[in-house]
């Protein structure tokens, strides 16, 4: 069967029988569903998978090298809403189990003629509403070079000014579980956490959704926990379905995703529409900044530098620094840390009329695309 560039259906069936019983079914309609039997080993089905990123994959169980549990977190590393439909040659209720504990969304046994082409349809028809749904809220994430370069205050002024300029929903979420600096500084105390909607995520819903955030200046705020341990990191596949619901629920979804590149940032890469990299010009800075570049190049088309506390004097200019970087500078924010911390004492964000809430402004303009509001002075720090 010829690859299709980017099929909507992939198929992995190691059972001969299966695999006839398979295609005989779906060959008449595998135009019309976009369906691909992949036949190399199971190394290459991944690499297939990054690469052309279907909607579903039909799994025969016999295929899998390894333990299911194990094999369906390695095809959703590389499609995180992937869809498996487990195939069997027969009706096995401990097969059945183990396959829906997995995580596989439907279970088919022998024979597959009344029961492939309707179990496929579903899932393709559920995929379309979820893609619909989904596609509501923007994700954004800010994530610092290194610690202390301001990600979290850029994040908290974005998510306002985001909020203020669209007047749509808008959720800030602190990802940044070890630190949790956003309640602390938009003094937003709450008993609840991002870990409080994954360990309910089986019956997350709006009306619980909204009992676990807090509200602030407009904004709804997920603040990290106030207690965090290595016991508690989350399951990567399960934050990423929080995200998913977070679209359904917001326009604007602002993710504060603490330092360098780490478990958490990575894992919700896939999720995210933008990432944005604050630096400052510190050295260490700037070296993380080009390391965490580097290290996402299969994500770079998501990437933005934001450079925080210029000088008004810079040694360097920003087109300059774009090529040592090799990216442009999207953002050059001024510092202002004495406003900073005056406004944090009191528990609140910058005076719209600071001069940097005005760049937060133009920032946020930029990023939802809409014209920021006339000011008498202008101040001209976009690369």
């Amino acid at each position: 069967m010829t690859a299709i560039t980017n099929p909507r259906l992939v198929g992995f069936l190691a059972d001969p029988y299966l695999r006839m019983e398979a295609l005989d079914t779906l060959n008449p309609v595998a135009e019309a569903m976009s369906f691909e039997n992949h036949e190399g080993d199971w190394n290459s089905l991944l690499f297939r998978l990054h690469e052309s990123k279907p909607e579903a994959i039909l799994l025969d169980l016999s295929s899998v090298p390894a333990d299911l549990n194990i094999a369906i977190r390695q095809l959703r590393s590389q499609v995180p809403r992937l869809k498996v439909i487990a195939l069997h040659s027969s009706a096995e209720p401990q097969s059945i189990l183990s396959a829906m504990r997995a995580g596989a969304s439907e279970y088919l046994h022998s024979p597959l003629a009344d029961c492939l082409q309707p179990a496929i349809t579903r899932i393709l028809d559920a995929s379309d509403t979820e893609s619909s749904s989904s596609g509501r809220g923007k994700i954004i994430g800010f994530l610092s070079s290194k610690g202390g370069c301001g990600a979290t205050t850029v994040a908290c002024h974005v998510a306002g000014e985001l909020q203020a300029l669209t007047k749509k929903s808008t959720l800030l979420a602190d990802l940044d579980l070890t630190s949790g600096i956003v309640s602390f500084l938009l003094k937003t105390p709450s008993s609840y956490s991002v870990l409080d909607a994954l360990k309910n995520i089986s019956r997350l819903d709006e009306s619980l959704w909204k009992a676990l955030l807090t509200e602030k200046a407009g904004l709804s705020v997920m603040p990290a926990p106030v207690v965090y341990s290595r016991w508690d990191h989350p399951d990567e596949e399960q934050l990423r379905q929080v995200l998913r619901f977070a679209r359904t629920q917001h326009d604007w979804v602002i993710l504060d995703l603490g330092r360098s590149l780490n478990s958490i940032a990575t894992a919700v890469l896939e999720e995210i529409d933008h990432l944005f990299l604050v630096s400052t010009l510190e050295v260490v800075a700037l070296h993380g900044l080009q390391t965490i570049v580097h290290g996402l190049f299969a994500q770079s088309d998501k990437l933005q530098l934001v450079l925080n506390r210029t000088p008004k004097t810079m040694d360097i200019s920003t087109h300059e620094l774009a090529k040592v970087l090799g990216r442009a500078i999207y953002a050059a924010l001024p510092n202002d840390y004495l406003s900073l911390y005056q406004s944090y004492s009191s528990g609140n964000l910058l005076d719209s009329k600071n001069v940097l809430a005005q760049q937060f402004k133009v920032l946020a303009s930029k990023i939802a695309g809409v014209q920021p509001a006339k000011t008498k002075k202008k101040f001209a720090l976009f690369g």
